[in-house]
């Protein structure tokens, strides 16, 4: 059975991941596939062949599927291939599925997200459907398939293109020389849709800033939810590995880590009684935000050098001791007032 929701692919150099991200999609057989394809930069010359090989994959699709190429001619960068593309695609869909080379999406992500695609086509509180699940416990979702939260990865996601261009209308970067990150309308916190203080420093951090390696993309999408009062879905299952941590990524390079395996989600989907925030499930994101993304972990990148004290700080920080004191405090001290 074909997919009906087209796919985008976000694809640039990385041929062997591209390979086995378009192998899920093969499974999947959307009736339709974006391709959105970054060049190669100039002074890597190795882009060149890499690129072509990467973009050769796309004329191996062998199922009755409608290909839509945008190859880029030159190097755009992470950030304008995606948000350019994006415009591209929903100027000519109503909807999309979102991966990249390196999100390796569980065969049910698909039939999922299609699912809840339609099930929030007209409700307009509800903006992205994530299949990242980041790692949150099951067990705080309640038995539900998934739960409402202020943001959600956009480790294989899709979206709905009135979504797409509200986003865009308050945040109408065009990528011209020296684009900085400039907002139309403010970013402004909805209350209670952020439930710890780490959370609402770092979006206030990513609002004041014009650094696009730190604050991509992603966090700019994230700011327009919350200052126009979207949510998103958050899975309860992991549905999508993104193993791209190598050290050709832009944004995840980290030798030795790995992304939370994804597995299989229960059909049928269990929606939850009300549309309201997951407190629970929200501040687990926020927690993996701050771990990650967080004022620590900033500091922590820029004054250890040493893999090895890395990846060892990794593990501390993730061990299961570590997680429950970070919890304990959050829940008594760090709940922001609604």
């Amino acid at each position: 059975m074909s997919l009906s929701t087209p796919v985008a692919l976000v694809v640039f150099n990385r041929p062997r991941l591209t390979e086995q991200t378009l192998a899920a999609i093969r499974a999947a057989a959307p009736e339709r596939l974006f391709v959105i394809a970054d060049g190669p930069r100039a002074d890597r010359p190795e882009d060149v062949a890499l690129c072509a090989e990467t973009r050769a994959l796309i004329d191996t699709v062998d199922w009755p599927c409608e290909v839509v190429r945008r190859f880029a001619p030159r190097n755009l960068g992470l950030e304008a291939n995606v948000e350019l593309g994006l415009d591209w695609v929903f100027a000519q869909t109503d909807a999309a599925i979102v991966l990249e080379d390196d999100c390796h999406p569980d065969p049910s992500f698909f039939p999922y997200v299609e699912e809840l695609l339609a099930r929030y086509r007209d409700d307009p509180r509800i903006w992205q459907v994530s299949g990242s699940g980041m790692g949150v416990p099951e067990r705080l979702f309640g038995g539900d398939s998934y739960a409402f939260t202020a943001w959600a990865s956009v480790w294989g996601w899709a979206t709905w293109a009135d979504r797409w261009h509200r986003h865009r209308a308050v945040f109408p970067r065009d990528h011209a020389p020296s684009d900085a990150p400039v907002r139309t309308v403010p970013a402004v916190q909805q209350p209670g849709h952020l439930v710890t203080r780490s959370g609402q420093q770092h979006f206030a951090d990513a609002a004041r800033s014009d650094d696009t390696v730190i604050h991509g993309w992603d966090k700019h999408w994230w700011l327009t939810m919350l200052t126009l009062g979207g949510l998103a879905l958050s899975p309860s299952r992991n549905l999508v590995e993104n193993v791209g941590w190598g050290e050709d990524a832009t944004h995840g390079a980290a030798a030795g880590k790995r992304d939370h395996g994804a597995s299989a989600m229960e059909l049928p989907l269990r929606h939850p009684a009300e549309v309201a925030v997951n407190v629970e499930v929200e501040r687990e994101l926020e927690l993996v935000l701050s771990r990650v993304g967080g004022r620590a972990a900033m500091l922590a990148r820029r004054f250890v050098k040493s893999p090895q004290v890395r990846r060892a700080a990794r593990v501390a920080v993730n061990s299961r001791p570590a997680l429950a004191v970070q919890r304990f405090v959050s829940r008594s001290r760090d709940r922001v007032a609604p």
